[in-house]
Protein backbone atom coordinates (compact mmCIF):
# COMPACT_ATOMS: atom_id res chain seq x y z
CA UNK A 1 0.00 0.00 0.00
CA UNK A 2 1.40 3.37 -0.97
CA UNK A 3 0.93 7.41 0.67
CA UNK A 4 -1.41 9.02 -0.89
CA UNK A 5 0.06 12.64 -2.32
CA UNK A 6 0.73 15.33 0.64
CA UNK A 7 -0.43 18.88 0.14
CA UNK A 8 2.66 21.22 -1.02
CA UNK A 9 2.42 23.27 2.00
CA UNK A 10 3.23 20.52 4.00
CA UNK A 11 5.41 18.72 1.65
CA UNK A 12 7.45 21.76 1.55
CA UNK A 13 7.80 21.96 5.48
CA UNK A 14 9.04 18.33 5.98
CA UNK A 15 11.45 19.20 2.85
CA UNK A 16 12.65 21.67 4.68
CA UNK A 17 13.28 20.29 7.96
CA UNK A 18 15.99 18.20 6.12
CA UNK A 19 19.57 20.09 4.97
CA UNK A 20 19.97 20.10 1.84
CA UNK A 21 23.27 18.28 0.34
CA UNK A 22 22.71 19.55 -3.53
CA UNK A 23 25.68 22.33 -2.79
CA UNK A 24 28.26 19.71 -1.97
CA UNK A 25 27.19 17.02 -4.11
CA UNK A 26 27.56 18.90 -7.12
CA UNK A 27 30.84 20.56 -5.74
CA UNK A 28 32.15 16.84 -5.28
CA UNK A 29 30.64 15.83 -8.94
CA UNK A 30 32.40 18.38 -10.56
CA UNK A 31 35.80 17.30 -9.62
CA UNK A 32 37.90 15.28 -12.50
CA UNK A 33 39.44 12.46 -11.37
CA UNK A 34 41.52 12.38 -14.45
CA UNK A 35 42.49 16.16 -14.42
CA UNK A 36 43.12 16.05 -10.72
CA UNK A 37 45.80 12.72 -11.98
CA UNK A 38 47.20 15.51 -13.89
CA UNK A 39 48.05 17.57 -11.73
CA UNK A 40 49.96 15.25 -9.01
CA UNK A 41 52.50 12.43 -9.13
CA UNK A 42 51.59 8.66 -10.03
CA UNK A 43 51.53 7.53 -7.00
CA UNK A 44 49.01 9.65 -5.66
CA UNK A 45 45.81 8.82 -3.90
CA UNK A 46 44.32 12.54 -4.52
CA UNK A 47 41.93 11.78 -7.60
CA UNK A 48 40.97 8.48 -5.84
CA UNK A 49 40.11 10.28 -2.83
CA UNK A 50 37.90 12.72 -4.99
CA UNK A 51 35.86 9.62 -6.31
CA UNK A 52 35.57 8.62 -3.07
CA UNK A 53 33.87 11.94 -1.97
CA UNK A 54 31.58 11.54 -5.12
CA UNK A 55 30.77 8.70 -3.83
CA UNK A 56 29.59 9.94 -0.59
CA UNK A 57 27.49 12.62 -1.72
CA UNK A 58 25.89 10.39 -4.45
CA UNK A 59 24.90 8.21 -1.22
CA UNK A 60 24.07 11.24 1.07
CA UNK A 61 21.47 11.89 -1.50
CA UNK A 62 20.12 9.21 -1.13
CA UNK A 63 19.78 9.32 2.80
CA UNK A 64 18.29 12.44 2.55
CA UNK A 65 15.58 11.11 0.48
CA UNK A 66 15.24 7.54 2.71
CA UNK A 67 14.81 10.08 5.52
CA UNK A 68 12.62 12.71 3.72
CA UNK A 69 10.31 9.49 2.86
CA UNK A 70 10.22 8.15 6.37
CA UNK A 71 8.82 11.61 7.76
CA UNK A 72 6.47 12.10 5.23
CA UNK A 73 5.05 8.69 5.36
CA UNK A 74 4.51 9.41 9.42
CA UNK A 75 2.73 12.47 8.59
CA UNK A 76 0.49 10.88 6.05
CA UNK A 77 -0.88 8.21 8.03
CA UNK A 78 -0.83 9.86 10.61
CA UNK A 79 -2.39 13.35 10.26
CA UNK A 80 -3.69 12.82 6.42
CA UNK A 81 -4.93 9.42 5.92
CA UNK A 82 -8.81 9.22 6.82
CA UNK A 83 -8.84 7.48 9.32
CA UNK A 84 -5.32 7.57 10.54
CA UNK A 85 -3.79 4.57 10.33
CA UNK A 86 -0.84 4.52 13.15
CA UNK A 87 0.15 0.95 12.65
CA UNK A 88 1.43 1.92 8.88
CA UNK A 89 2.82 4.91 9.98
CA UNK A 90 4.66 2.97 11.92
CA UNK A 91 5.57 0.36 9.78
CA UNK A 92 6.45 2.89 6.59
CA UNK A 93 8.26 5.11 9.01
CA UNK A 94 10.41 2.59 10.07
CA UNK A 95 10.76 0.77 7.05
CA UNK A 96 12.28 4.27 5.52
CA UNK A 97 14.40 5.11 8.76
CA UNK A 98 16.27 1.47 8.37
CA UNK A 99 16.99 2.36 4.91
CA UNK A 100 18.30 6.11 6.30
CA UNK A 101 20.76 4.35 9.03
CA UNK A 102 21.87 1.55 6.29
CA UNK A 103 22.71 4.20 3.59
CA UNK A 104 24.26 6.68 6.18
CA UNK A 105 26.89 3.23 7.49
CA UNK A 106 27.68 3.64 3.33
CA UNK A 107 28.39 6.90 3.30
CA UNK A 108 30.76 6.82 6.43
CA UNK A 109 32.47 4.06 4.58
CA UNK A 110 32.85 6.36 1.43
CA UNK A 111 34.46 9.74 3.86
CA UNK A 112 36.34 7.03 5.05
CA UNK A 113 38.37 6.06 2.11
CA UNK A 114 38.40 9.23 1.32
CA UNK A 115 39.99 10.62 3.98
CA UNK A 116 42.71 7.37 4.43
CA UNK A 117 43.69 8.94 0.38
CA UNK A 118 44.04 12.32 0.93
CA UNK A 119 46.12 12.03 4.34
CA UNK A 120 48.08 9.18 2.59
CA UNK A 121 47.65 6.03 5.50
CA UNK A 122 48.92 3.29 4.64
CA UNK A 123 47.89 -0.46 5.92
CA UNK A 124 50.20 -0.47 8.48
CA UNK A 125 48.93 3.21 9.95
CA UNK A 126 45.71 1.62 9.82
CA UNK A 127 46.85 -1.11 11.70
CA UNK A 128 48.68 0.88 14.42
CA UNK A 129 45.47 3.18 14.98
CA UNK A 130 43.68 0.09 15.87
CA UNK A 131 45.67 -0.82 18.55
CA UNK A 132 43.78 0.02 22.16
CA UNK A 133 41.05 1.37 19.82
CA UNK A 134 38.02 0.36 18.14
CA UNK A 135 37.30 -1.77 15.12
CA UNK A 136 36.13 1.41 13.32
CA UNK A 137 38.77 2.88 11.09
CA UNK A 138 37.11 6.45 11.06
CA UNK A 139 36.64 6.55 14.91
CA UNK A 140 40.26 5.97 15.30
CA UNK A 141 41.78 7.86 12.28
CA UNK A 142 39.71 10.73 14.55
CA UNK A 143 41.09 9.86 17.65
CA UNK A 144 44.77 9.40 16.26
CA UNK A 145 44.45 13.08 14.30
CA UNK A 146 43.44 14.38 17.70
CA UNK A 147 46.28 12.94 19.65
CA UNK A 148 48.67 13.92 16.83
CA UNK A 149 47.36 16.58 15.04
CA UNK A 150 44.90 18.40 17.53
CA UNK A 151 43.88 21.40 15.15
CA UNK A 152 44.25 19.52 11.84
CA UNK A 153 41.09 20.28 9.71
CA UNK A 154 39.94 17.41 9.07
CA UNK A 155 40.21 15.80 12.99
CA UNK A 156 37.24 18.29 14.39
CA UNK A 157 34.32 17.07 12.01
CA UNK A 158 35.45 13.55 12.58
CA UNK A 159 35.07 13.36 16.34
CA UNK A 160 32.18 15.76 16.29
CA UNK A 161 30.30 13.02 13.99
CA UNK A 162 31.75 9.38 15.73
CA UNK A 163 31.36 10.57 19.20
CA UNK A 164 27.93 12.21 18.87
CA UNK A 165 25.37 9.81 21.24
CA UNK A 166 23.01 10.39 17.71
CA UNK A 167 25.55 8.85 15.48
CA UNK A 168 26.38 5.83 17.54
CA UNK A 169 23.01 5.06 18.46
CA UNK A 170 22.23 5.11 15.17
CA UNK A 171 25.54 3.33 14.23
CA UNK A 172 24.81 0.31 16.55
CA UNK A 173 20.71 0.24 15.11
CA UNK A 174 22.03 -0.16 11.70
CA UNK A 175 24.49 -2.77 13.15
CA UNK A 176 22.02 -4.86 15.16
CA UNK A 177 19.58 -4.08 12.11
CA UNK A 178 22.88 -6.45 9.82
CA UNK A 179 24.42 -8.47 12.58
CA UNK A 180 21.44 -9.60 15.17
CA UNK A 181 17.43 -8.68 15.48
CA UNK A 182 16.77 -5.20 15.57
CA UNK A 183 15.38 -3.61 18.01
CA UNK A 184 11.81 -4.39 18.81
CA UNK A 185 9.80 -0.89 17.64
CA UNK A 186 6.61 -0.39 20.05
CA UNK A 187 3.07 -0.44 17.93
CA UNK A 188 4.01 -3.34 15.79
CA UNK A 189 2.41 -5.67 17.07
CA UNK A 190 4.08 -8.85 19.10
CA UNK A 191 7.56 -9.27 18.98
CA UNK A 192 10.46 -11.45 20.55
CA UNK A 193 13.52 -11.10 21.81
CA UNK A 194 15.93 -14.18 20.79
CA UNK A 195 16.37 -15.65 24.08
CA UNK A 196 14.67 -18.72 26.10
CA UNK A 197 11.62 -18.03 26.85
CA UNK A 198 11.77 -20.56 30.13
CA UNK A 199 10.93 -18.34 33.21
CA UNK A 200 12.72 -20.48 35.99
CA UNK A 201 12.39 -20.07 40.14
CA UNK A 202 13.05 -21.87 43.02
CA UNK A 203 10.25 -23.56 42.95
CA UNK A 204 8.91 -23.56 39.61
CA UNK A 205 9.54 -23.45 35.73
CA UNK A 206 7.11 -21.84 33.30
CA UNK A 207 6.51 -19.89 30.63
CA UNK A 208 4.66 -16.87 29.29
CA UNK A 209 2.07 -17.11 26.23
CA UNK A 210 1.65 -14.88 23.56
CA UNK A 211 2.59 -11.69 25.26
CA UNK A 212 5.89 -11.22 23.43
CA UNK A 213 8.65 -8.42 24.78
CA UNK A 214 9.15 -5.09 25.88
CA UNK A 215 9.96 -2.53 22.95
CA UNK A 216 12.84 -1.12 22.91
CA UNK A 217 12.06 2.26 21.14
CA UNK A 218 9.15 4.48 19.27
CA UNK A 219 8.83 4.92 16.31
CA UNK A 220 9.70 8.52 16.85
CA UNK A 221 12.80 7.67 18.85
CA UNK A 222 14.14 6.19 16.30
CA UNK A 223 13.61 9.00 13.63
CA UNK A 224 14.49 11.56 16.49
CA UNK A 225 18.18 9.91 16.67
CA UNK A 226 18.38 9.22 12.97
CA UNK A 227 17.40 12.70 12.06
CA UNK A 228 20.28 14.35 14.16
CA UNK A 229 22.69 12.05 13.05
CA UNK A 230 21.69 13.27 9.42
CA UNK A 231 22.45 16.12 10.00
CA UNK A 232 25.97 15.85 11.90
CA UNK A 233 26.76 13.89 8.88
CA UNK A 234 26.04 16.19 6.45
CA UNK A 235 28.01 19.10 8.48
CA UNK A 236 30.66 17.01 8.71
CA UNK A 237 31.36 15.62 5.15
CA UNK A 238 31.04 19.90 4.14
CA UNK A 239 33.96 20.29 6.22
CA UNK A 240 35.63 17.45 4.66
CA UNK A 241 34.72 18.31 0.94
CA UNK A 242 35.94 21.80 2.33
CA UNK A 243 39.20 20.52 3.30
CA UNK A 244 39.83 19.06 0.10
CA UNK A 245 38.82 21.96 -2.07
CA UNK A 246 41.73 23.57 0.24
CA UNK A 247 44.27 21.22 -0.73
CA UNK A 248 43.49 21.32 -4.61
CA UNK A 249 43.32 25.28 -4.13
CA UNK A 250 47.10 25.45 -2.77
CA UNK A 251 48.17 22.48 -4.70
CA UNK A 252 47.46 24.57 -7.72
CA UNK A 253 48.48 27.61 -6.10
CA UNK A 254 44.88 28.97 -6.97
CA UNK A 255 42.88 31.65 -4.85
CA UNK A 256 40.63 30.63 -2.03
CA UNK A 257 36.76 30.98 -3.73
CA UNK A 258 33.15 29.84 -2.66
CA UNK A 259 32.56 26.20 -2.66
CA UNK A 260 29.74 26.34 -5.60
CA UNK A 261 31.84 28.48 -7.90
CA UNK A 262 35.21 26.62 -7.10
CA UNK A 263 34.05 23.26 -7.44
CA UNK A 264 33.25 23.93 -11.09
CA UNK A 265 36.27 25.60 -11.66
CA UNK A 266 37.98 22.01 -10.25
CA UNK A 267 36.17 20.69 -13.44
CA UNK A 268 36.99 22.31 -15.97
CA UNK A 269 41.02 22.90 -15.00
CA UNK A 270 43.03 21.25 -17.55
Amino acid sequence: MSRGKLDRETALKIEESLPSVHDIQIATLNFSPDIISIRFPPESKIPIAAVCLQDATSSLEEVRYALLESLMQIVWYREKCKPPNERYAIFFGKFYADDTALRMFAVKEHLTEAIINILGFSKQDLKDFRKNMQSDKLTNIGKSLRNTSPIHPIANPICKLVESDDWIKTMNYRNRWVHNKPPIIKGLGINYERKNRLIVTSDSIGVTFGRGDEAELTIDELIAFVKTAFFLLVESTTEIIDYFIDYLIISRAVLRKPINNLALECGRLS
